[in-house]
Formats: C-alpha cells, sequence, structure tokens
C-alpha cells in the first residue's frame, strides 16, 4: 500500500471503502488513524505486516490509559486525555485499518473489554438549538448566498435529519407521502445505506415550513438539494461549510445540535411535558418507553 505507515493506512481504507465514494466515512477514519500510526512509531512499527493481536491490544491499554487522564511518554511528551466516546471510535478505526489491510477480523478487538467502560450514550447538558435560533441561522445563511445551506439548517431542525440525509433527501417523494398519510419517511442518505419506514415523522407547520423551502431553493429539476454536477463532498465544502460558522453565531454550535433540539421536542411531545435536561425525570416507564 506505500512505504510510509501513515500513506498506506490511507490506501488501504480508501480500496476498502472505495476512493470515490463514502467519503464521510474515511475522513474521520484517517483522522483517528493518525493516532494509531503515531503510537506504531512511537514503537518502531514502520510496516503494518508487523502488527499482532498483542500489538493492537497494547495500543487499547493505551487508550484506556488516556481515558483516565494525560499520558506521559519516557521522552516527556504528553498526549491529552480524550473521552470514552472518542477512545471507542478510536478503537473502531483500528479494527477497520486491520480488516482493510488484511481481510478479516482476525485482530478485531472489543472496545468495552479494553477500554473497561462502555459510551455513554445519555446526554447531560443543555441543548443550544432553539427554533428561533436556527431560524435565525437560516435567515443569515440566505443573507450570505447559502439558501440551500440555509434549507440544510431547516430540515435539520424540522425533522431531525443528519447533514447527509437533508442534502440527499427525495423532496418530492416527502411531499407526496405528507400529502396522502400526514407524515413522510427519512430514507435517502441515512448511514450505512439502510432504508426504514421506523423513520417516519408527523407533519406538522414547522416541518412543512422547512421541505417547502427546500424545494423552493434546490437546483431545477434535482429532486434534492444537489444539482447534476455536484458531489456531496463538493456540496459540503462549498455550501455547507461556511454555515458552520453561521449557525454559531446565532448560538448554535453543530449541526448535530440541530438534530438534538429535533429529538427533545420529539420526547416533549410525548411526554407532555419538559425533557429531563431542563428538568427531573417525573415519569419514569414513560421515560424509558
Amino acid at each position: 500500500k506505500g512505504r510510509q505507515l501513515g500513506y498506506a493506512v490511507n490506501q488501504a481504507l480508501d480500496e476498502y471503502y472505495s476512493p470515490v465514494a463514502h467519503y464521510n466515512t474515511r475522513a474521520p477514519h484517517k483522522q483517528r488513524a493518525a493516532t494509531f500510526v503515531q503510537f506504531c512509531r512511537r514503537h518502531g512499527v514502520k510496516d503494518a505486516r508487523d502488527i499482532d493481536r498483542k500489538f493492537v491490544l497494547s495500543f487499547g491499554g493505551y487508550i484506556r490509559q488516556r481515558v483516565g487522564g494525560e499520558f506521559r511518554w519516557p521522552d516527556g511528551k504528553v498526549d491529552a486525555q480524550v473521552s470514552v466516546a472518542y477512545a471507542h471510535n478510536l478503537i473502531s478505526t483500528v479494527n477497520v485499518i486491520m480488516r482493510a489491510f488484511r481481510g478479516d477480523n482476525a485482530l478485531k478487538i472489543s472496545g468495552k473489554e479494553v477500554l473497561g467502560v462502555c459510551r455513554k450514550s445519555v446526554r447531560t447538558r443543555e441543548i443550544q438549538a432553539d427554533v428561533v435560533d436556527a431560524k435565525d441561522a437560516a435567515d443569515r445563511a440566505v443573507v450570505a448566498g447559502f439558501e440551500r445551506g440555509s434549507a440544510v439548517i431547516l430540515l435539520a431542525r424540522a425533522w431531525g435529519m443528519r447533514v447527509r440525509e437533508a442534502v440527499l433527501q427525495d423532496l418530492d417523494r416527502m411531499m407526496r407521502e405528507i400529502e396522502k398519510y400526514g407524515e413522510a419517511a427519512i430514507l435517502e442518505g441515512c448511514k450505512g445505506g439502510r432504508r426504514s419506514l421506523d423513520r417516519t415523522i408527523q407533519a406538522n407547520e414547522f416541518r412543512m415550513e422547512a421541505l417547502r423551502f427546500a424545494i423552493e431553493v434546490r437546483p431545477k429539476g434535482s429532486k434534492n438539494l444537489l444539482s447534476e454536477t455536484d458531489t456531496v463532498k463538493r456540496f459540503l465544502l462549498l455550501e455547507l461549510n461556511p454555515c458552520r460558522q453561521i449557525l454559531k453565531r446565532a448560538g448554535v454550535p453543530t449541526f448535530q445540535e440541530l438534530r438534538a433540539g429535533f429529538a427533545q421536542d420529539v420526547y416533549e411531545e410525548i411526554l407532555e411535558g419538559p425533557s429531563p435536561l431542563k428538568q427531573p425525570i417525573r415519569d419514569q416507564i414513560m421515560d424509558r418507553i
């Protein structure tokens, strides 16, 4: 795959996922792979063929120490502490890298076993994605010339779509489903290519407003927000990346925060009361449901 281990890792990932597809999957793996490559260099490993199970487990031990605090190397260099979630991501990336190199799962390790802790998926900090702030960000994006980026902001907040889902969603299909059933499924652009009707969401005034705006600003002749000459990667670079700063100026830290705001809305609609991020849980049974 190449003489330099870092280059070889990137080549292996490109060949494993395809160099012209799954950009949003490859990019974070490549970013996290740098930690593993640096660990290999520290231990004199320059060839991926020299990596065995014992070595991969030692990397797991190194990451486990970084979960507990800073890690200090013999030469005095200090590696910062990492969160439990990021530690699991690092282990996942190493599993993918070795599968890409070897074509099997012989060196796969369990994040839970090597780290000794599970991911904590329950959020505890309050969500910063009020509908008013989302609409403010959308207006700012329009003024800045990013109408389709504005549509993504509204779709993410109103329908809980991930960025890729908002970009690729078949807007005409959604409108047909709403006209017929009063609800629409989120199908295109989902993680892993999954298409499942369990992502079906009831339409309301705000959701219809977001959908109509997306249909209004989409390129002529397109069923989604991409033009005939666009790729998802190009759209993210030219249209979405400038909107990230616009979001922050409106008080919303990330696009993911918009999706979290939607999830909180759904929770509060079902329980007819504030989410656990605002007040203590009142009904444990309904909360679990």
